[in-house]
């Protein structure tokens, strides 16, 4: 968790290189906060010995966040929907809801490392497919 930060900077160049409004800046950042915290929470387990892996690139037309952490993986479609009333109270699949909330596409793989690998992608312009 103490690398928050660092991820903070990151996005913040990301940003400063794709020219992006501030509204936009928010919810990637926000995303990639969320990815990167259930990288370490959940896939990790809080492990310091395991390591969370982010790459942002971008084309143009669409911005392309990977998130990988070493952890034992699981499957998007068994993350709860915290919108369900037996969910309400229950603390988990927030960040994936505002993830898949503001992204174009999140699809989550086996990592090259181990464990999950998150891409995000958000499409610029809505002309351009990813």
């Amino acid at each position: 968790m103490e690398a928050l930060p660092t991820v903070h900077d990151f996005v913040g160049k990301a940003v400063e290189a794709f020219d992006l409004d501030e509204e936009l800046a928010h919810w990637l950042e926000l995303s990639v906060n969320e990815g990167a915290i259930n990288a370490m929470q959940h896939g990790n387990g809080m492990d310091p010995s395991k390591s969370v892996f982010l790459r942002i690139s971008g084309s143009g037309h669409a911005i392309e966040i990977i998130v990988e952490d070493q952890g034992p993986g699981f499957e998007l479609t068994e993350v709860p929907d915290p919108r369900n009333a037996e969910n309400l109270l229950k603390p988990g699949g927030r960040g994936i809801l505002i993830i898949r909330s503001f992204m174009d596409t999140v699809e989550i793989t086996d990592g090259e490392n181990g464990g999950n690998r998150l891409r995000m992608v958000k499409r610029l312009d809505a002309e351009h497919p990813e």
